[in-house]
C-alpha cells in the first residue's frame, strides 16, 4: 500500500512537473521577443480628410525602429495646403495655406498578448513636434452700409508652432510584412511665433488653431522592413 502511495505521489509530482514546463514554455513563446525591427508607414487618412474638410489636403508618413516588439522610437512628418474660398453678403475672400511638420518621440507597447512572431501593437505614446506654416489672405472685401465697402488682404506671414502631444494607438499585424493600425493624439501647443491676430486655419500636423489643443487622428498602413 505504501509502495502505491509513493508511486502516486510521485506520479503527481511528474505531472504537476510537466504541467508547469509546458506553463513556462507557452509563456516564454508568447513574451518571446522579436529582432529589432524599423517599419515605414504611410497615413491615409490625410489624403482622405478632403471629403470631409473641404480644401484640407495633406500628405503625411511615419517611420520607427521597434526594440524586440516592446517600445518604438518613431519619427513622422508631412506636408499640408489648405485654402476656403468665401463670397456672401457678409464678406468675400480666397485665403490659403501650406506648411510641413516633422514629429519624433517614443511608443510603449502595452499589448501582452502576441505569440512567437506576432507583431501586434497597443502603444501609449508621447513625441514633440514642430511646424511651419505659411498663410496669406486676397481680395477680402466686407460691405457696410455705414462705413461703405472695405477692401483688405494681407501677405504671405509664417507661423512656427511647438507642441508636446500624447497618444493612443493600434497596429494590428496582416502578414509577415504589412499591418493596419490608427492614432489619436491630443496636442498641446508649448510656443507659437508669428502674428497672433492673423492665425493660420491650421498648422501642419497639430491641427485648428483656435484653441492650445487640438485632437488629431491617424489611419496607416505599416510595412515592416526585413526577411
Amino acid at each position: 500500500m505504501a509502495g502505491c502511495s509513493r508511486k502516486a505521489l510521485f506520479a503527481l509530482i511528474l505531472g504537476i512537473s510537466f504541467s508547469a514546463a509546458i506553463s513556462v514554455a507557452a509563456q516564454e513563446d508568447t513574451l518571446s521577443g522579436i529582432k529589432n525591427e524599423f517599419y515605414v508607414a504611410f497615413d491615409g487618412w490625410g489624403m482622405a480628410e478632403q471629403l470631409v474638410v473641404s480644401g484640407k489636403y495633406s500628405v503625411n508618413g511615419k517611420m520607427g525602429w521597434i526594440h524586440k516588439n516592446s517600445f518604438a522610437v518613431t519619427v513622422d512628418g508631412g506636408h499640408l495646403n489648405f485654402s476656403r474660398q468665401v463670397s456672401d453678403s457678409i464678406k468675400s475672400f480666397d485665403y490659403r495655406s501650406s506648411g510641413y511638420y516633422v514629429r519624433g518621440g517614443f511608443e510603449r507597447n502595452i499589448n501582452r498578448r502576441n505569440r512567437r512572431g506576432e507583431r501586434n501593437f497597443i502603444f501609449l505614446g508621447m513625441h514633440i513636434g514642430y511646424s511651419l506654416t505659411q498663410h496669406r489672405a486676397q481680395d477680402i472685401v466686407i460691405p457696410d452700409r455705414f462705413w461703405g465697402t472695405r477692401y483688405y488682404s494681407f501677405g504671405t506671414t509664417d507661423h512656427q508652432y511647438v507642441w508636446i502631444d500624447f497618444s493612443v494607438g493600434l497596429r494590428t499585424q496582416l502578414s509577415r510584412h504589412f499591418a493596419l493600425g490608427w492614432e489619436v493624439k491630443i496636442n498641446r501647443k508649448i510656443y507659437n511665433t508669428g502674428d497672433k491676430s492673423i492665425m493660420p486655419y491650421y498648422m501642419a500636423g497639430f491641427g485648428k488653431t483656435t484653441d492650445p489643443f487640438a485632437l488629431e487622428v491617424s489611419y496607416y498602413l505599416f510595412y515592416t522592413l526585413g526577411k
